[in-house]
């Protein structure tokens, strides 16, 4: 299939604004056939979408949508079920990272829902028994995470209160009324001991959930803005990554987390950043723009490996990497859902170590033949010969430089 036709497969528009997408793993009513898929390769594509246009009367409805990816043919599916949720339209998703179900933020709290599979391979989502009881009331949440181990699970309002709650028991280990003016963004640290939090005034937070204290604020960007941010994943070399506003441009700073000091900084897009996420293995970044646009961002070295221009008509409102990381779902207001393979090397930021190796053997083989080593039986010693050979290269790169000066 020719590759205008892929990316037309794996982008499709659903008839309602869309504001968040996640994927998941849908729990198995029969245990027999569950034991049988999973000795089964490949990954499970399910994605549950949230979105919709506000009040009913606008004729646009609010649900939260399931479709399925094929990994092997690239499509997207159209909704295999749907949720409709009133007058509430879902703003925000987590989803458990074991596949225990959804979190979801509306206008006045935080409910609970499951994802199953039946017979017939059918899936459906339904709201789960248990409510989530620290969640009740508390106004619209602009951001949910769940911690790399699916522990905890951080909610953040746009009243500025942050809130950091045991998974499973619901019971609150963090509480803070005041953390900022207003939560933009939240993230773990890969052993769910730190989160980090983001705000329009352009802090950006990191709390001990053991202690409840603040232990660092990183700095700002003069005039401008810290948007979101991800802690690394490998545990290695922790580094906490945020998306900042610069002249209008988005750039990636990452910060070692044993200082709290910046250690990179590059511009990743043109214009500014508005879906922000990283892989479960912590390689990649994932970057949404604010005109539609997406990179793949090498989280080691914040080159961009990967870029899709207009992959949206207008602003990406998420982004999230699939559970082993070979592709990325990105959802906009404009209606549209795309899941993009994550293929790197394509790229060609940075060359790669074969293709180096061969250069160097075709330019050794070139020296070898041009060095006449019959000089060596006339008095000359090695340290000669190497000095006539690093001579020949000096001589060989000026007139490269020449001939393109010239040219």
């Amino acid at each position: 299939m020719s590759k205008e036709g892929r990316y037309l497969l794996c982008s499709k528009k659903y008839g309602q604004p869309l504001f968040a997408g996640a994927w998941v793993t849908p729990l198995k009513e029969d245990k027999d056939r569950d034991k049988e898929e999973g000795e089964k390769e490949g990954e499970e594509g399910v994605v549950v979408l949230a979105g919709g246009g506000g009040n009913q009367r606008s004729g646009v409805p609010n649900s939260l949508l399931l479709v399925e990816y094929d990994f092997g043919s690239t499509v997207l599916t159209d909704a295999l079920d749907k949720l409709v949720t009133g007058d509430d339209p879902p703003y925000r998703l987590a989803a458990h990272p074991a596949g225990e179900g959804v979190v979801c933020s509306f206008e006045k709290d935080c409910r609970f829902f499951q994802v199953r599979r039946g017979e017939g391979h059918e899936v459906k989502v339904g709201a789960a028994e248990r409510e989530i009881s620290a969640l009740q009331g508390v106004g619209e949440q602009n951001c949910l995470v769940f911690s790399p181990d699916g522990g905890r699970l951080a909610a953040g309002g746009d009243d500025g209160h942050l809130r950091v709650i045991e998974w499973g028991t619901f019971d609150v280990l963090l509480d803070k009324p005041e953390a900022h003016k207003s939560i933009k963004d939240l993230d773990f640290s890969w052993d769910g001991a730190f989160v980090a939090s983001t705000s329009d005034d352009s802090a950006c937070r990191i709390w001990d959930v053991a202690s409840g204290s603040c232990v660092s604020t990183l700095p700002s960007v003069k005039g401008e803005g810290i948007g979101f941010v991800r802690f690394s994943r490998d545990g290695k070399k922790p580094l906490v990554y945020v998306a900042v506003r610069k002249r209008g441009m988005g750039f990636v700073s990452a910060f070692d987390t044993s200082t709290w000091k910046q250690v990179n900084s590059r511009k990743v897009q043109e214009d500014p950043i508005s879906a922000f996420s990283i892989s479960r293995d912590g390689r990649f970044l994932a970057i949404g723009s604010s005109e539609g646009d997406i990179s793949i961002v090498d989280a080691a070295s914040l080159s961009v490996c990967q870029k899709l221009k207009n992959a949206h008509m207008i602003f990406v409102t998420s982004m999230e990497f699939s559970p082993s990381g070979r592709a990325v779902l990105s959802v906009s207001a404009d209606s549209s859902a795309r899941v993009t393979p994550v293929a790197p090397d394509r790229g060609g930021s940075r060359p790669r170590p074969m293709v180096l190796l061969v250069i160097f053997i075709i330019l050794l083989a070139w020296f070898l033949g041009k060095y006449d080593f019959s000089d060596w039986h006339q008095g000359q010693s090695p340290d000669s010969v190497l000095s006539g050979i690093l001579a020949r290269l000096t001589s060989f790169s000026k007139l490269n430089i020449s001939e393109h000066d010239n040219a």
